[in-house]
């Protein structure tokens, strides 16, 4: 059947709005969440990371390793962490919070076992938390940001309620990111916009 141009163009445009569609389709994310994300010196917060898997698609989540990158513009934040831990059934044995490294976290290792004769054991939460820290602001006399992300090595879910078996889903993950502001005391309004714009947002 012979197609105007007006017709070809409206299909071509609907062809590349379907691509776009599916390209921005992800496998898994890595979400970063921060219960006070601006804070004042010896102020502290909670910092979370979840994982966040197709649950239309997969069954459960089932581990990931990562490792939680902080960007701080020379500012050492290396002893503001406290009180790492993995979180409910992503704490399975052989996991780990990882270690403190350059402001971060390397090696944190979580997840959970899926017995398939008791699949109402296994956690399905959609994101499921896995891992939290205290981070408590450090007092360097002006204002800074603590750009945060991560960067993953594994993510695996669990296919079916029936297996135990596991598939990657590491191609196409989006890595989490998130920031935290430390501000003066007394803070402007002022001093907290020029600290948002004078780092580039992940």
């Amino acid at each position: 059947m012979h197609r105007t141009p007006i017709a070809a163009a409206a299909s071509a445009a609907a062809t590349l709005a379907l691509s776009g569609t599916a390209l921005a389709q992800s496998p898994g994310e890595v979400i970063i969440e921060i219960d006070r994300p601006v804070l004042m010196p010896e102020e502290s917060t909670t910092v979370r990371l979840l994982a966040d898997y197709d649950s239309a698609v997969d069954f459960a989540m089932g581990g990931i390793a990562t490792s939680l990158l902080a960007e701080t513009g020379g500012v050492n934040v290396s002893g503001a962490w406290s009180d790492a831990t993995l979180l409910g059934r992503m704490a399975y044995p052989g996991t780990t919070p990882g270690v403190p490294d350059a402001g971060g976290f390397a090696g944190i290792i979580a997840g959970q076992f899926h017995w398939w004769q008791d699949p109402g054991a296994t956690a399905r939460s959609d994101p499921i938390p896995f891992w939290q820290a205290t981070f408590t602001a450090p007092d360097e006399g002006r204002g800074f940001a603590v750009d945060l992300s991560t960067l993953s090595t594994r993510f695996d879910v669990y296919v079916s309620r029936d297996s135990s078996r596991s598939e990657s889903r590491l191609d196409g993950l989006t890595e989490g990111s998130g920031r935290i502001i430390v501000v003066p005391a007394p803070a402007s309004g002022l001093v907290m916009l020029a600290l948002l714009a004078s780092r580039r947002r992940r």
